[in-house]
C-alpha cells in the first residue's frame, strides 16, 4: 500500500517542523522574525536558528531570498505534501503501509470516539 510518487516526499526532524510551521504561517519572514518566535520555546539561540536555516536551505526544504536589509525565508515544501510524506513513513514504519491495520489498534485501544467513527463511516461510504 506504498505509494512513493510524491513530487517532493520529505520527512522533517522535529526541530526542521517547528520552523516549517511557522513559516507556513507567515511567509517570508526573516532570521530575527524567527528568533524571536524561536527564542523562549524551544529557547533557541540566534545561531541555532542560522544553523537551522542554512541546513533546511541546502536540504531544499526552504528558499533564501534577499530583501531590502535582511534575507526573507520561504516554505520551498508544503505542508500538505510533508504531512503526507510523514503520515506514509508512520503507516510503513509501524503497519507495513496497512491504513485496516492501524484502524483496527486504535479501535482495540479505544483511541475512536463515537463521532469520529461516524465521521470516518461517512468519509468511507463518500469514497
Amino acid at each position: 500500500m506504498s505509494r512513493k510518487n510524491h513530487k517532493k516526499s520529505v520527512i522533517l526532524s522535529s526541530s526542521e517542523r517547528i520552523v516549517m510551521e511557522l513559516l507556513w504561517e507567515k511567509s517570508p519572514q526573516t532570521v530575527t522574525e524567527l528568533f524571536h518566535l524561536l527564542k523562549e520555546d524551544p529557547g533557541w539561540s540566534k545561531s541555532t536558528v542560522n544553523t537551522m536555516l542554512a541546513r533546511m536551505s541546502e536540504k531544499g526544504l526552504i528558499r533564501v531570498a534577499q530583501g531590502e536589509k535582511a534575507k526573507l525565508y520561504k516554505p520551498e515544501v508544503g505542508k500538505n505534501s510533508a504531512d503526507l510524506a510523514e503520515t506514509e513513513n508512520f503507516l510503513e514504519r509501524v503497519y507495513q503501509g496497512s491504513v485496516s491495520m492501524m484502524m483496527s489498534t486504535l479501535m482495540r485501544q479505544n483511541k475512536i470516539d463515537e463521532k469520529e467513527m461516524e465521521e470516518l463511516k461517512a468519509m468511507l461510504d463518500k469514497m
